[in-house]
């Protein structure tokens, strides 16, 4: 079978379409041929080449289409099945694509429209119990039954929990436009703690640039460009990150996580992990205060057992098999 994947990431929008599509397609592309489908822009070139780069690097046929075009010239591509993964959607785009494309999917957070398409993942926590609106024979991978993980997050991981903390993994996404890793940084540098920071691709050069002068002042700040996330996440006692798919693979490693809210999607995934005691969540970003993460990270060193109820709850959530769920059902 022949499957287009329609998503983009960037230095505006991240890079989280691109790394969760990433999964599915290395799955898919084990039986079928996949490609990818991503915008271009012609005033600003570098807006999408983060992802379009990085989907290059992984192996994968990019075609390119105007922003200003691109439902119009998507139709005419030739693929058996479409799968988008995208904000930038509505439902005359899923009725027109499904006119097209024998079989047509999108990748969900919102449930905002009537889905014209065969199927629907949604592998957030709590997906399952949402209404969508469908067709009668529309297939719904909803939940963390279906977490899409990278292959080395499958495994099953001893997280081991020390008495307190030495080592704090940050990581908020593919880019930060506002600033937070530096935020956070500039709150904890003076204390005791080890941090290691994640760069993302789409990190603008003005945060890095402070980052670096940062970890040339303070030598507890060690600063990770394309990083490598598990061994990362293996070495660290806790971790402070944005409330997206990172927040799975947290949980697969079974690291205690304080949760930052950073885009509107996020809300709901940091307030359900919350009430299951799996992640401590600080709310949006907007509203973060140095004194409520620095006593949130006090709180997590005195509190080893704490700890290791949030490791055993986070890993009881994740097996590492939803990608294959959904492969399985599709090919």
């Amino acid at each position: 079978m022949k499957i287009a994947i329609r998503a983009d990431g960037g230095n505006e929008i991240g890079m989280g379409h691109i790394m969760r599509t990433s999964v599915l397609a290395k799955e898919l592309r084990k039986n079928n041929e996949v490609f990818y489908v991503c915008k271009q822009s012609k005033f600003s070139p570098q807006k999408y080449a983060n992802g379009i780069n990085k989907l290059k690097e992984e192996g994968f046929n990019v075609v390119l289409v105007n922003e200003d075009t691109c439902l119009k010239e998507l139709i005419k591509i030739q693929s058996d099945c479409l799968i988008t993964d995208s904000y930038d959607v509505n439902e005359d785009y899923f009725n027109i694509t499904k006119k097209h494309f024998k079989s047509t999917g999108y990748i969900d957070d919102m449930n905002l429209y009537y889905f014209n398409v065969n199927f629907i993942i949604n592998q957030n926590i709590g997906a399952e119990l949402l209404q969508y609106k469908t067709n009668k024979g529309t297939k719904l991978f909803l939940g963390t039954d279906y977490i899409m993980l990278r292959e080395e997050f499958r495994n099953d991981y001893d997280k081991i929990i020390n008495k307190s903390i030495s080592k704090i993994m940050v990581t908020v996404g593919g880019s930060d436009i506002n600033g937070i890793t530096n935020k956070i940084c500039n709150t904890l540098k003076e204390m005791h703690f080890e941090l290691h920071i994640v760069i993302g691709p789409c990190f603008s050069s003005k945060y890095i640039y402070e980052l670096v002068n940062l970890s040339d002042e303070y030598k507890n700040i060690k600063l990770y460009f394309n990083a490598n996330m598990i061994d990362i996440m293996k070495q660290c006692d806790i971790c402070i990150s944005g409330c997206g798919s990172t927040l799975y693979e947290l949980a697969a490693c079974g690291v205690p996580t304080i949760g930052i809210v950073l885009a509107e999607n996020q809300k709901e995934i940091g307030e359900k992990l919350a009430d299951l005691k799996i992640v401590e969540n600080l709310g949006y970003y907007t509203d973060l205060k140095s004194e409520k993460l620095v006593s949130v990270i006090m709180d997590f060193d005195l509190n080893m057992e704490k700890r290791k109820i949030m490791s055993r709850k986070s890993k009881s959530m994740v097996d590492g098999q939803g990608v294959k769920r959904i492969v399985f059902q599709l090919d």
